[in-house]
C-alpha cells in the first residue's frame, strides 16, 4: 500500500515549461549567450540542472547562475497546474496519504505557484532548490519517517526515477513534462502514466 507520495513539481504538477524557458533565456542573454527555442530547450535540458548550465555557461559560478535566475525569472508568466493535477492531489490527500514536493525549482516560485493554484495546503512540506534528488530523497525518508516500501516518487524526468529507485521507492513517470516517453522509458520506471488521471485511479482506495 502506497501511503506517501513524493512529487516533482515542474512538468509533473505544474505546467511551467514556458516560464522556465523564458527565465533560462534571460539568464543566457544576461551572460551574453544566444537564447533557446522551446524545442531546443527540451532537447538539451536535464537534471541535475547544474550539469545543464555547466554545458551552456561553462565557467559561470553556480551562485551567480542562481542569483541571475531568481532575479530574471518572469514572475508574471502564468503557471497553471497540469490537467488532472488538482483532482489527483485532492483525491490522494483526502485518502489519507502524505504528500511532499521534491523539486529543483526555487522554493519561492513553487510556493507562490502552489498558493496561486490553491493546492499549497495539500503538502506536508516543500523540498525545493534540490540539486541532487538521489541524495535528497533518502534524507526525506529519514526526516519524515517514511517507509520506502510505502512511498512512491512521481516525476516527469529520468532524474526523478533514478532518485526514487535509489531510495527503494515505487517509481512513477508521467508523460506530461520535460522529457518524452522514449527518454523516460530508458530510466525503467515501475509505472508510466499518460497523465495524472490514470494515477488517480490507482490511489482511489483510502489508506487503512
Amino acid at each position: 500500500m502506497i501511503r506517501n507520495l513524493i512529487l516533482d513539481w515542474s512538468g509533473t504538477l505544474a505546467d511551467d515549461l514556458g516560464a522556465v524557458v523564458a527565465g533560462t533565456n534571460r539568464v543566457l542573454e544576461h551572460f551574453g549567450r544566444a537564447s533557446l527555442s522551446r524545442e531546443e530547450f527540451r532537447a538539451v535540458f536535464r537534471l541535475p540542472y547544474t550539469d545543464f548550465y555547466r554545458d551552456l555557461l561553462p565557467g559561470v559560478a553556480l551562485a551567480d547562475l542562481q542569483a541571475a535566475y531568481l532575479a530574471l525569472f518572469p514572475l508574471d508568466h502564468p503557471v497553471p497546474l497540469l490537467p488532472h493535477a488538482e483532482a489527483f492531489l485532492r483525491q490522494a490527500g483526502s485518502s489519507g496519504r502524505r504528500l511532499f514536493v521534491c523539486s529543483s525549482a526555487p522554493e519561492a516560485h513553487v510556493r507562490a505557484q502552489a498558493r496561486t493554484n490553491g493546492v499549497l495546503d495539500w503538502f506536508e512540506e516543500l523540498h525545493c532548490g534540490v540539486i541532487d534528488k538521489v541524495t535528497h530523497v533518502r534524507e526525506m525518508l529519514d526526516r519524515h519517517g517514511l517507509v520506502a516500501a510505502e512511498t512512491a516518487f512521481v516525476g516527469d524526468m529520468r532524474h526523478d526515477i533514478d532518485a526514487g529507485r535509489a531510495a527503494g521507492l515505487t517509481t512513477v513517470a508521467t508523460a506530461t513534462g520535460y522529457e518524452s516517453v522514449p527518454v523516460l522509458l530508458t530510466a525503467e520506471p515501475d509505472i508510466l502514466v499518460r497523465d495524472l488521471s490514470h494515477l488517480t485511479r490507482l490511489f482511489t482506495p483510502p489508506v487503512p
